[in-house]
């Protein structure tokens, strides 16, 4: 899509004198770096948790043990210090206009505050009181790993991305694997059946058992062992159980604020929040506005994270163009030796279904239209093949907006 975004360059107000970013994930480094790649000369200054680090391999190759610490920094070579960056990791209690407070009580200034602060793995009560894992964070993915050691089974409790990843990831290591999913198929509500059913099929081939269709009833402990009891009565047990649930907004900085949290931190187009001034949101929280949908729409991807990063350090340092694009969101799971790819907004089609050419084998590509323009993709294992589509998809999505 070529989504024109607002923005003054010519008749922008000088740029801040600092600027404070709170968050030290993909979408809060990412606006710290592109900061100084703007020209902005200001402090800066990020505030998280932990020192940034990439959070897509947790799942997958840093579960695996194939990737160590080093290999999913954020950091590029002497950073943060090569790039005068501030990274500081404490906890913070809330953000306001010009001031950000720390759970210590102190309070760091700034003229620009960028909010980045991420999801948390949702652990609904069901959870509580049971030896169940989640994944989010390098911890819950070291704990995991592990776990893993000492295993020899798995339970997996949902079947969307994190869940069919790490069911994946363990049935590589040798751990025997079983998913239970509520919705009729795996990923079904995330790719829509017929995709769930691609997936299923390559899950079940390398020996994944699935049991979709039903739910957790409840979760008991039997000599030191975790059962499912599921709805329909069965009773399933592994040496270790992982729950993929989804994950909550880490919005407790922003209570009391006065803002509308229901979904998100609603924003204009470059990620100003609304009702706060000298205030920006970015990432898992940011529901930034949607020329298509006219709405504000939040977007849980790497790729969108790192986009919406790089407008606002442009926007804080006075160098975002009036013309600037927008490329159409981008996200990719990769399930055994199988890499699946979305790009494009299948959320505008009208019908989809299953790309057939002479040079595509069977089922590899599921295209979404919007009456006869091209407006998103599904692809399975042809990776390369997604270059073919992209300018397909772009053009697509540009003539929807434009009609």
């Amino acid at each position: 899509m070529t989504e024109d975004n607002p923005a003054s360059a010519p008749d922008a107000p000088p740029a801040p004198a600092s600027v404070v970013v709170v968050g030290a994930g993909v979408a809060g480094w990412r606006v710290a770096r592109d900061l100084r790649g703007a020209g902005f000369t200001g402090t800066v200054t990020v505030l998280g948790d932990e020192a940034p680090y990439d959070r897509p391999p947790l799942s997958k190759q840093y579960l695996a043990g194939e990737f160590d610490d080093a290999r999913i920094s954020l950091f590029r070579g002497e950073e943060p210090g090569s790039i005068d960056v501030t990274v500081r990791e404490v906890r913070v209690a809330s953000v306001r206009p010009g001031v950000v407070t720390l759970d210590d009580g102190e309070q760091v200034e700034a003229e620009a505050i960028v909010v980045a602060t991420g999801s948390t793995a949702r652990r609904p009560a069901l959870l509580d009181g049971h030896d169940v894992h989640t994944l989010r964070t390098r911890g819950d993915a070291q704990a995991l790993r592990a776990a893993f050691a000492d295993a020899s089974s798995l339970l997996v409790l949902g079947g969307g991305f994190i869940g069919a990843e790490v069911a994946a990831t363990a049935r590589a290591a040798g751990l025997d694997v079983t998913i239970v999913e509520l919705q009729p198929n795996l990923l079904g509500a995330a790719l829509g059946p017929d995709c769930g059913t691609r997936l299923e099929e390559v899950h079940t081939a390398h020996g994944v058992e699935l049991v979709t269709g039903t739910g957790v009833e409840r979760l008991e402990t039997t000599d030191g062992r975790t059962v499912a009891v599921l709805a329909d009565g069965r009773e399933l047990t592994a040496d270790v159980v992982v729950a993929g649930f989804g994950a909550s907004l880490n919005l407790d900085v922003l209570d009391g604020a006065g803002l509308d949290l229901a979904d998100g931190v609603v924003c204009d187009a470059t990620g100003r929040v609304a009702g706060l001034d000298g205030v920006w949101a970015v990432g898992d929280i940011a529901a930034w506005h949607d020329p298509l949908l006219d709405r504000p729409v939040r977007r849980e991807h790497w790729q969108v994270a790192g986009e919406q990063a790089s407008l606002v350090a442009r926007a804080i340092a006075g160098t975002l163009e009036p013309t600037t694009k927008r490329n159409p969101p981008y996200f990719w799971s990769d399930q055994f030796d199988l890499k699946v790819q979305v790009f494009g907004r299948p959320e505008l089609a009208d019908r989809s279904g299953w790309l057939e050419a002479d040079d595509l084998e069977p089922r590899s590509v599921w295209a979404h239209h919007r009456g006869e323009h091209l407006v998103g993709v599904v692809t399975f294992g042809v990776p390369r093949l997604l270059g073919r589509f992209r300018p397909l998809v772009t053009e697509g999505l540009a003539a929807v907006a434009a009609s």
